[in-house]
């Protein structure tokens, strides 16, 4: 009886150690409520990128009326963001993505506004700044 319930406390001690992914799961993250919100709204704008991409276009390189506009919103929104430049970065992916093969300015504005040299020589932009 006793060496029965001494394998099971064991076995419950080694599978709770296993593959936990404790380090993530107790590690204290920093949410910035300014940024939570800045990056709701920059998600709203990829999904108006979305719908305005989907609306037919006569000329492919410059876009229609709310593929630009959607754009122009995106892109001041990212650009006022509290988020990292490696965040930053990936948003601007998934916009491009949503506009493929509707506007090419648009997409060569995206791709303008990234993020890179910055990366590149490691200013990661907004650091993690708890507002009171």
């Amino acid at each position: 009886m006793v060496r029965g319930l001494l394998i099971a406390v064991c076995a419950v001690l080694l599978l709770s150690a296993c593959g936990g992914g404790g380090s993530r799961a107790t590690a204290k993250h920093c949410v910035n409520p300014k940024a939570a919100r800045a990056v709701a709204k920059i998600e709203a704008d990829i999904a108006a990128l979305r719908h305005a991409a989907a609306l037919p276009t006569k000329d492919t390189f410059k876009g229609n009326a709310a593929v630009n506009r959607a754009t122009d919103r995106f892109l001041y929104d990212t650009a006022l963001a509290p988020i990292p430049n490696l965040q930053r970065n990936r948003l601007i992916d998934h916009a491009a993505g949503a506009l493929h093969g509707s506007c090419e300015q648009c997409f060569q504005a995206l791709e303008a506004g990234r993020p890179v040299v910055s990366i590149r020589y490691g200013d990661t932009g907004v650091t993690c700044q708890r507002s009171h």
